[in-house]
């Protein structure tokens, strides 16, 4: 009997020991962007704060059409107010909603794969940002013209324009789509193909979800961002409109120097030695 007992008790350590180290080995290892990915996925914050941010580009459009020294490229500085005129969006995370690709990286403990990312491109399935159709069809609605400035490879352009045809409900050319490396000076850095849009358009808005949308400081780091965005303090919810993403931008990026090719342990280690708990 009391070999009987032992005998299921050992039966019962090892099966316990063989699934806690099965669950050990399957778990993610840091959980970096499940939170975020989960926000921007079920929350109603997200939808509330993307809607907001459309209905005040929606205001401030009207305004822009009335003023026509009214501006919002920095690269754009005389002779522009005789031109027709025209919005400038970013893509991913302000057009175009990658929630499901992110958390398809939280699923495989993966902060970034440029294979994966071209696979869920290719698939089509980015879903339109809450409020972006009814802004867009307001700019269409009062002959504003549309461009899409996005860091996604040029080799990608003819899905993403079908995507967004689709889920936006209207037909957006290729013209609109300005991709990185489509010219050999449209490089990740957006400031030549916003100086290309300016040259034929007076540009009345911009809008994104990263520095980099509106004008390019160089890989600075975080303190240095945040100082350069109060030099624009006078554009930003006047001439440009910011969309919330907490997953990914050079603002990560910057906390471990814009080198994608660092190991992750090192990325999440800087990160949490930016982590500021005295409100210093």
């Amino acid at each position: 009997m009391q070999k009987s007992v032992l005998l299921l008790l050992l039966f019962g350590l090892q099966t316990l020991s063989a699934y806690v180290e099965e669950s050990t080995a399957s778990s993610p290892k840091t959980y970096q962007g499940l939170d975020a990915t989960l926000w921007m996925q079920t929350s109603v914050e997200h939808d509330v704060a993307c809607v907001q941010a459309y209905r005040l580009a929606t205001m401030q459009a009207i305004n822009a059409l009335r003023d026509p020294c009214w501006t919002a490229a920095v690269e754009q500085t005389a002779g522009y107010a005789q031109l027709p005129p025209a919005v400038i969006l970013d893509l991913d995370e302000t057009v175009l909603n990658n929630a499901a690709f992110m958390a398809r990286l939280v699923k495989r403990d993966k902060d970034w794969d440029e294979e994966l990312w071209s696979q869920w491109v290719r698939e089509k399935k980015s879903k339109a940002i809450p409020g972006v159709k009814e802004f867009l069809n307001h700019l269409i609605q009062n002959n504003v013209a549309i461009f899409f400035i996005t860091n996604r490879d040029y080799r990608l352009e003819t899905p993403t324009v079908e995507n967004l045809s689709r889920v936006l409900g209207m037909k957006i050319n290729q013209s609109q789509v300005l991709c990185q490396n489509e010219k050999p000076d449209w490089t990740w850095n957006k400031t030549s193909r916003r100086a290309f849009v300016a040259r034929h358009y007076r540009i009345l808005l911009l809008l994104g979800d990263d520095f980099n949308d509106f004008t390019y400081q160089g890989k600075i780091p975080p303190p240095e961002r945040i100082t350069q965005g109060e030099r624009f303090k006078s554009y930003w919810g006047r001439r440009w409109i910011l969309l919330p993403n907490p997953v990914y931008g050079d603002w990560e990026k910057a906390f471990y120097h814009y080198d994608g090719a660092m190991p992750a342990a090192k990325k999440l280690h800087l990160k949490f030695e930016a982590l500021d708990s005295n409100n210093n």
